[in-house]
């Protein structure tokens, strides 16, 4: 095997190889860490790196296997995993100076259960400070750089984790998704990127502070969807160390790939998105749902009549429910934030609670909203972000220019980049992104695929189905 291969690698052509012992889970794990020491100084997508562990694990992986103890299709995957899930005796840092020094002695659940499956953990990715933005602009570590242009963001806050996956410096990352935080940088780094329904997967081991108790979501990265049912399948399930994890029955993800999709019926909901969208992202979009009619699918509009109140709705818990983490350190080392998470702070600590219980209440009429539309159709499709991977220079300065017209990157409905995603974070519903095309600066455009609750069955079966007839997954960045 050589380096080259890495850009075309994915889990589901590597997995069998493995298992049949044609390449081995050292040789793979080596050329990975040769890759990331060569291009990480340029994308800054780890912060931290396990070589030692990572090629000690491999090759107890490739022992294990030799001797017929093959544990499935991630056993000698080389994956990543974002900086704020708990990994023991290594650094985690939640992207914060607080916690700089922090190494937990315990794993989240979602890295135990990765490393029960057999994967390999390189390292631990960047991210935005406390997960709290959508650039990976970290005033303490740098920023991350998007791999299809240097001068662009990543998107975040799990900027790192999408990056290395984008630029084949692992097979597969976990991260957090609070307000889109897995599906706005796999937009823009051109990468699938899953938020399961809430309560999928265990969030046990997500650092405090880094995403709201109730819209919190542990999130996969992938080049495939294929790929990503593979990663779900390990890491879903109850875990009686996370009380708000689901007791459902995980089904087999893999069952759903390659399922026709004719007959099914998809959703598009009118007068929100279209709104937020710019132009080259709107026009991707309904090429997108061309193609899905082309297989067989029906669109059909459908009406949720409290859409315009999700930004205000979730704004009020989530930041409320996170901030509670935060008071201690508020008191005792107010000046190791940055100045505008310091004031952010600050601010949601003088929203009264019956503003949250009020949230709460119009957030319940939205879920209801959602399920009754999604008793007519069996997914929802909707742009992923409203513009693909801005300028960093244009980050730092607070605002972009779009369609000849100059937007602020924080509006009054909160940041730009995550209000077609947020909804989902609010109803707890399964939303998938994969690319559906390129801007005309070479840019990729992601495309949302949401389910019902605990129906990322159908997700996987509608997104596969497009990535298919699509191929823009084929496409990858130019890195030397």
């Amino acid at each position: 095997m050589t380096g080259n291969e890495l850009e075309t690698m994915t889990i589901a052509n590597c997995s069998p190889r493995i298992m049949k012992r044609e390449v081995s889970p050292v040789e793979v794990t080596r050329l990975f860490l040769e890759r990331i020491d060569r291009i990480n100084p340029t994308l800054n997508a780890y912060m931290t790196l396990t070589a030692d562990q990572a090629l000690a694990d491999a090759k107890r992986a490739e022992d294990e296997i030799a001797h017929g103890r093959y544990r499935g299709p991630l056993h000698g995957i080389p994956v990543s995993i974002k900086d704020n899930l708990a990994t023991r005796g290594v650094r985690t840092t939640a992207g914060s100076k607080i916690l700089a020094d922090w190494v937990p002695d315990f794993d989240a659940t979602v890295v135990f259960k990765l490393r029960e499956a057999g994967a390999i953990v390189l390292g631990k990715t960047n991210m935005h400070e406390w997960a709290s933005g959508g650039t990976t602009i970290n005033p303490f570590y740098g920023t991350t750089r998007n791999p299809w242009d240097l001068e662009r963001i990543t998107g975040g806050s799990s900027g790192g984790s999408a990056a290395a996956v984008a630029a084949s410096m692992c097979l597969g990352s976990i991260g957090t998704d609070n307000m889109g935080s897995v599906r706005n940088p796999a937009s823009m780094c051109g990468v699938v990127g899953l938020k399961p329904t809430y309560g999928r997967v265990s969030r046990f081991g997500d650092v405090p502070g880094t995403g709201g108790d109730s819209t919190d979501h542990i999130g996969i990265f992938t080049k495939t969807v294929e790929d990503c049912g593979l990663v779900l399948q390990a890491v879903a399930g109850h875990d009686l160390k996370d009380p708000l994890s689901a007791d459902e029955p995980v089904p087999e993800y893999s069952a759903s790939i390659g399922q026709s999709v004719r007959g099914l019926t998809v959703g598009i909901i009118r007068d929100y998105f279209d709104k937020l969208a710019k132009r080259e992202v709107r026009e991707a979009f309904a090429r997108a749902v061309g193609v899905l009619e082309s297989l067989g699918m029906k669109a059909e509009e459908v009406t949720i009549p409290h859409m315009d109140l999700v930004a205000a709705t979730q704004n009020c818990t989530t930041w409320v429910e996170r901030v509670s983490a935060h008071v201690r350190y508020l008191r005792s080392r107010p000046r190791d934030y940055s100045p505008g998470f310091l004031y952010r702070q600050i601010a949601i600590l003088t929203i009264p609670a019956e503003t949250y219980v009020t949230a709460q209440k119009v957030r319940r009429i939205i879920c209801e909203e959602f399920d009754r539309a999604l008793e007519r159709v069996q997914v929802i499709v909707a742009p992923t972000t409203e513009i693909p991977a801005a300028k960093i220079e244009e980050c730092n300065r607070g605002e972009v220019e779009v369609d000849g017209e100059k937007i602020s990157l924080r509006g009054p409905r909160g940041n730009l980049g995550i209000q077609c995603t947020l909804p989902f974070n609010l109803t707890g519903l399964p939303a998938l992104s994969v690319c559906c095309g390129f801007s005309s600066s070479g840019l990729p455009i992601g495309l949302q695929v949401v389910g019902g609750p605990f129906q990322e069955n159908m997700v996987f079966r509608v997104a596969h189905a497009y990535e298919t007839a699509a191929r823009w997954h084929e496409r990858a960045p130019r890195l030397s």
